[in-house]
Order: C-alpha cells, then sequence, then structure tokens
C-alpha cells in the first residue's frame, strides 16, 4: 500500500515537477484542498481520478480516507499546495499512514515564495546584502514557539518569506518596524501567485501596513528584493576553484 504525497506548487499547472504531473496523470483517487488548489486546473492534471476536497476534513478522516484508498490499489495522491514540507500536515499525515502500514512518497513543490520571487524576477539573496532566508508566519490563531516570530526573526541583510499572514498587514508591519527594519525595506507582495485572480506588487515597510487584508497573500521583505550593481565572487576573474584555476 502506498500514498504520494505530492507539491502542487502555488496553483500554476506548468509549475509542477514532471513527476508530480505524471503521478497526477495516472492517478486513480486525489485528495487535495480545494481552498488552496483550484479544482479547474486540477481536473485537467488528474483526468482520470476521483478528486476529494479535504478541506472540511480534519486528520483522522484524511488518514481513514487515504487508508481506504490505498488498500484498493492504483495510484493514489495526497495533493499539497506549494511544497509539502512547508506550512503543510506532511508530518502528521505520514506518521498516521506508515503506522497503518502505508508507505509514503514525498514528491517537492514550488513554494509560494518562490514563484513570486520568479514573478517579479528578483533574487532572495544578493552577493555583500543578503546571504540568508527565513520562512516565518504571525501567531495569531495558532501561536509560533519563542523566537520564531517575523519580528524575532528580522534583522538586516535576512531575507523574510513571510506565510499565513496576509490577513494582518498592520499587524505585521508594526512587528518589523519595532524589530528595527527601516521603514524604506522593500516588500513584495503576492496574492493568489500562480492562480486566477494573482496580484503582485511593491511597496515597503510603511506602506505594509496600508495593504488590503487578504488571504492566500505571502510577503517577502528585505534588502536583497532591489539589490543593484551587485556580483558574485563565483564568476570573478580571479576568484580561483577546482573547474576555474587560471
Amino acid at each position: 500500500m502506498k500514498v504520494y504525497v505530492v507539491g502542487g506548487g502555488p496553483g500554476d499547472p506548468e509549475l509542477l515537477t514532471v513527476r508530480g504531473a505524471r503521478l497526477l496523470a495516472q492517478a486513480r483517487f486525489v485528495l487535495y484542498t480545494g481552498s488552496l488548489f483550484p479544482e479547474e486546473t486540477l481536473r485537467g492534471l488528474a483526468p482520470q481520478a476521483e478528486l476529494v476536497d479535504s478541506k472540511g476534513m480534519v486528520l483522522e478522516s484524511i488518514v481513514e480516507r487515504l487508508h481506504y484508498e490505498a488498500e484498493r490499489g492504483g495510484v493514489v495522491v495526497r495533493l499539497h499546495s506549494g511544497d509539502p514540507s512547508l506550512y503543510g500536515t506532511l508530518l502528521e499525515e505520514r506518521e498516521a499512514l506508515e503506522a497503518l502500514g502505508v508507505r509514503v512518497e514525498v514528491v517537492p513543490g514550488v513554494t509560494a515564495a518562490f514563484a513570486l520571487a520568479a514573478r517579479a524576477g528578483v533574487a532572495l539573496t544578493a552577493p555583500g546584502v543578503a546571504q540568508a532566508v527565513a520562512f516565518a508566519r504571525l501567531g495569531v490563531r495558532t501561536p509560533v514557539p519563542e523566537g520564531q516570530s517575523p519580528g524575532a526573526l528580522a534583522r538586516r541583510g535576512l531575507t523574510l518569506a513571510l506565510y499565513l499572514s496576509g490577513m494582518h498587514p498592520k499587524t505585521l508591519a508594526r512587528e518589523l518596524l519595532e524589530a528595527g527594519l527601516p521603514e524604506d525595506t522593500p516588500v513584495l507582495f503576492g496574492h493568489r501567485v500562480g492562480q486566477a485572480g494573482e496580484e503582485v506588487g511593491w511597496s515597503d515597510l510603511s506602506g505594509l501596513g496600508t495593504l488590503t487584508p487578504r488571504d492566500t497573500t505571502v510577503y517577502l521583505v528585505g534588502e536583497a528584493l532591489k539589490a543593484r550593481g551587485v556580483r558574485s565572487r563565483l564568476y570573478a576573474p580571479g576568484f580561483r576553484h577546482r573547474f576555474r584555476r587560471r
């Protein structure tokens, strides 16, 4: 018995991995989150599959249904939005399924922060400016561990990718400003990236709090987003390495 946990990416079918698309095309059954992945897109990717939306289900019913379908055979897919390893339910689903004797194979996907950066043509790291990226979210209904809030992680020279915070731009802006980030720190926001109704735009920390609160919005914050005139040492003429010794 086996279940494939597939990262569906941000919702654009062309941003699926080749393996993920092939598994969906072969699938007999797909359990997906309809609030995050468009059913009309999925129907084209999995034309033979029975599609079941998990948005109204709890963990126990999800696991029970996946176990039942795995026993029936064929390709069974649990489709996660973005990448399964980030802000998803991979750990608890995998643990419960494996306890029932169901093997789980994970197929990665493109997470919204990477899709947003690609849409805008920006880099999350820049030589001499930012060499670290942190994924974080506000602790609103679900708290975050101590020291892992956006404000606790915020610092110059680090790019923040902020998820699950789209309904609270004012709170987010206040927390980052109180952490000491300058008001002119660039902010790139993306709403429904990779889906119908996509909106991508620029602001800064002084304007972040004025943005419209909207779910399914991701924010990128940091100096690297608008870095100019930087150059990596890797391709500098005087930088030697084992593939270029002179």
